[in-house]
């Protein structure tokens, strides 16, 4: 879904008399359209991420109540790895910049942060589908080390990738 459609057909009306009659409001009003297109999708994403991590704190109850306490820190790594990147994802930077910035965030690089966003909506299909591996193998009782560093593995990727951001933002490549 291109959340960029969506916000921006919620603008209509009061706006459209604002770009018509007030000079400059049409440039504002197109970048704050790209700029909540982009917090919608985000928003969307560490949603689903947020209930990745709910599984694997409900996988942590299961091995506690079953008294298999061995890797318990080690869930409770991916836990805290998992809890950054939500955090991160959730609330990273919507692409302004002050007016005092020296870097001027325009509606070209808004456009490939929402890109890069969209992007990783993959990775997150990626790090959900390490957490079903972990969940499926708590449940059935079966050893989890492997899929559990999998899926750290994987969480640390998606961190990295969060990390491009900026460069994303500025152009930076």
């Amino acid at each position: 879904m291109d959340y960029r459609d969506e916000v921006a057909g919620k603008r209509r009306g009061i706006i459209d008399w604002m770009m018509k009659y007030i000079p400059g409001y049409r440039g504002y009003a197109e970048k704050e359209t790209r700029r909540e297109a982009d917090k919608l999708l985000r928003e969307h994403l560490a949603g689903r991420l947020r209930k990745g991590k709910e599984k694997i704190r409900d996988s942590r109850d299961k091995l506690v109540e079953e008294a298999k306490l061995d890797l318990l820190d080690e869930v409770d790594r991916v836990d805290l790895i998992y809890e950054n990147v939500v955090d991160r994802l959730g609330f990273a930077s919507y692409g302004y910049a002050g007016f005092f910035d020296a870097a001027r965030v325009d509606e070209e690089a808004l456009d490939r942060l929402y890109e890069f966003d969209e992007a990783l909506a993959k990775a997150v299909d990626d790090v959900i589908a390490k957490t079903e591996a972990v969940t499926a193998v708590v449940s059935e009782g079966a050893e989890f080390k492997v899929p559990l560093d999998d899926l750290k593995a994987e969480l640390r990727a998606f961190n990295e990738k969060l990390d491009q951001r900026k460069d994303t933002i500025l152009g930076v490549t």
